[in-house]
C-alpha cells in the first residue's frame, strides 16, 4: 500500500524529536510506497523560506529528496473539481488538492488532522502520530 504524507506529517518528521509512533510506522514502509504531494512540497518550502534559517531549508530539501513527489496532474485535477464543486466543500483549496492527489493515485493519506479529511468520500486517512 502506498501512502501520501501531508504537510503536518512532514513537519512532524522535521521536528527535533518527532513522534515515535510516526517514525516507527514510517520506517516500516518501503521507500517506493512513501509519497508526498507537490502541494505539500510547496507549503513546506514556503515555511522554510519564511523561517529564514539556512538549516531549516537544508533539512526540507533533504527530506523532499528522500521521498517521491506526486504531481497535480489531470486525474488529480478532475478529482479536485469534483471535491470543490460539492455543495459544501470539505476543506480549503490546498487540503482538497492534497486529497485529490491521494484519491487519483489510490494513496492512503497520512495526516495529523484526520477529522479535517473525514468528509471526503472514498479517501483513506490515517494518523501515525497517535
Amino acid at each position: 500500500m502506498a501512502y501520501l504524507f501531508d504537510t503536518g506529517t512532514l513537519v512532524e518528521v522535521l521536528r527535533a524529536v518527532p513522534s515515535r509512533s510516526l517514525v516507527r510506522r514510517l520506517t516500516a514502509v518501503p521507500t517506493r510506497d512513501r509519497w508526498t504531494s507537490v502541494v505539500t512540497v510547496g507549503q513546506v518550502l514556503v515555511a522554510a523560506r519564511l523561517a529564514r534559517k539556512p538549516r531549516v531549508m537544508q533539512d526540507v530539501v533533504r527530506l523532499v529528496a528522500a521521498i517521491k513527489v506526486a504531481p497535480f496532474d489531470l486525474l488529480a485535477a478532475q478529482s479536485y473539481a469534483k471535491l470543490r464543486a460539492a455543495p459544501k466543500p470539505a476543506g480549503g483549496p490546498d487540503d482538497l488538492m492534497i486529497a485529490a492527489i491521494a484519491l487519483a493515485n489510490d494513496f492512503t493519506l497520512v495526516t495529523r488532522r484526520p477529522a479535517d479529511f473525514s468528509r471526503i468520500a472514498h479517501l483513506r486517512v490515517e494518523d501515525w502520530t497517535t
